[in-house]
């Protein structure tokens, strides 16, 4: 489940985060060819599935390996569940490199919930490849952090090669 906490330049709510994760593909491997340039990232393990639970927002940025300025590929700060309107939200493919990080950040900004799905990380070019980067995190789960607003989860993964 959800282990350890971390706050980052976050509202003082207890900030979970899982262990700076070795990726972990459905079938037990780490990760990517190293030519891998084009991903996206999915609420699941086919990468067209929207993402169905955001309570209440969602960073994902991508922190090039030099050193160079993070990237913001999902920003969804609405301050509601999901995006506009409720509306279920997709992330466009994005350019990357082995090496860089994927990082995510889950706030609750309206008191009464939280929740989040799992977010997998998807090569889509040659011969491609998935990795799940966090399990869901339930709204029974998030119950210690649903009348609190700020961070309720937090982490950073390194997109690792084969």
């Amino acid at each position: 489940a959800i282990a350890g906490a971390m706050l980052i330049g976050a509202d003082p709510v207890t900030a979970r985060r899982r262990r700076d994760s070795d990726q972990r593909r459905s079938t037990g491997g780490a990760a990517f060819s190293r030519t891998c340039r084009r991903f996206v990232i999915s609420a699941g393990p086919n990468r067209n599935e929207e993402f169905q639970h955001i309570d209440d927002n969602l960073l994902i940025e991508i922190i090039p390996r030099d050193g160079g300025a993070s990237k913001t590929v999902l920003n969804d700060n609405n301050n509601g569940p999901n995006g506009p309107n409720g509306d279920h939200l997709s992330v466009p493919p994005f350019t990357a490199r082995v090496g860089d990080q994927v990082h995510i950040v889950a706030r609750n900004e309206v008191v009464g919930g939280c929740e989040l799905d799992e977010i997998w990380l998807h090569c889509i070019e040659g011969r491609g490849g998935k990795v799940k980067l966090t399990d869901r995190i339930t709204s029974e789960e998030c119950q210690s952090d649903a009348n609190q607003i700020g961070v309720f989860f937090e982490t950073t993964v390194r997109i690792k090669n084969k």
